[in-house]
């Protein structure tokens, strides 16, 4: 019983965060505009500290996620409402590591090669041991981290099947402002 109530959560949150529909492609953004530097949790820290000083938004996502794919643009876009800020944007990939020109792709087609965003994709593409090393306790997507001047986790924003409702891009716009204000 245990067990099944077990595979009946992570199937909720699966069908929540993520679906295994491929995004919309278009030629206009050539993937090799887009740069992606493949990482793992060492040198995701090591990115977060070279950005101290910055208000840093993580925006954990993967391409066979529907609604990570939708909302990759509002991210981009954060830094183009912020243009003179101390705010940085992080675009953390979950794909396979050999999907990197499909993901170069997609980042492209989201604007993610805007000026104040930095895109990495983990070493360890989707898998369990990727999700724990970079601390997404649900393992679903789509996942933000926001981090405040001196490189502390602030807030968190994950899905979570028991809430009534999800967090939406006006809730990170508004921690965003909150610790841009600070």
């Amino acid at each position: 019983m245990t067990c099944g109530l077990a595979l009946l959560t992570l199937a909720t949150i699966a069908s929540i965060g993520c679906s295994q529909t491929e995004p919309a492609r278009t030629e206009s953004n050539p993937p090799d505009r887009v740069e992606v530097s493949l990482v793992d949790r060492a040198e995701f820290d090591a990115v977060l500290a070279r950005l101290t000083g910055k208000v840093v938004l993580v925006d954990c996502w993967a391409t066979w996620c529907g609604p990570c794919v939708e909302q990759l643009p509002h991210a981009a876009e954060l830094t183009r409402l912020h243009p003179d800020t101390d705010f940085a944007v992080v675009t953390l990939n979950f794909d396979d590591p050999d999907d990197a020109e499909l993901v170069r792709k997609v980042l492209g087609d989201s604007g993610a090669e805007a000026a104040g965003v930095t895109n990495l994709q983990s070493k360890q593409g989707g898998s369990s041991e990727s999700m724990d090393a970079f601390e997404i306790a649900s393992g679903a997507l789509p996942h933000y981290k926001l981090f405040d001047r001196q490189g502390k986790l602030r807030r968190t924003f994950e899905l979570d099947p028991t809430a009534k409702q999800q967090f939406t891009p006006a809730d990170i716009d508004a921690a965003v402002a909150k610790l841009l204000a600070e």
